[in-house]
């Protein structure tokens, strides 16, 4: 799963955005079909809902002042750091993908 979120995180900086179709081919490829116990198509239903399978989506209006990033909309608060709010860090990686 670390590999995925690092993976979709440098495609941020590519400023991708995915179609559905191929979208379920990149999970399907990383694994993700039956990952976490979910199926392949609920993590395409979440990047839809969440991102629209666009790379560079973010979402500042967090209470806690932390931003969401990327097709999964990954928290700066708890799994990636931004260097710029407190951080959990819990994948150990730059939220910028870099």
């Amino acid at each position: 799963m670390r590999t995925l979120v690092f993976l979709l995180l440098v495609a941020v900086a590519n400023a991708l955005v995915y179609e559905r179709c191929e979208l379920a081919r990149v999970l399907k490829s990383q694994g993700m079909d039956g990952s976490r116990g979910q199926s392949l198509a609920n993590w395409v239903c979440l990047s839809h809902r969440e991102s629209n399978y666009n790379t560079r989506a973010t979402n500042t209006k967090n209470d806690n002042g932390s931003t969401d990033y990327g097709i999964f909309q990954i928290n700066s608060r708890w799994w990636c750091n931004n260097n710029q709010t407190p951080t959990s860090n819990g994948c150990n990686i730059n939220c910028s993908g870099q």
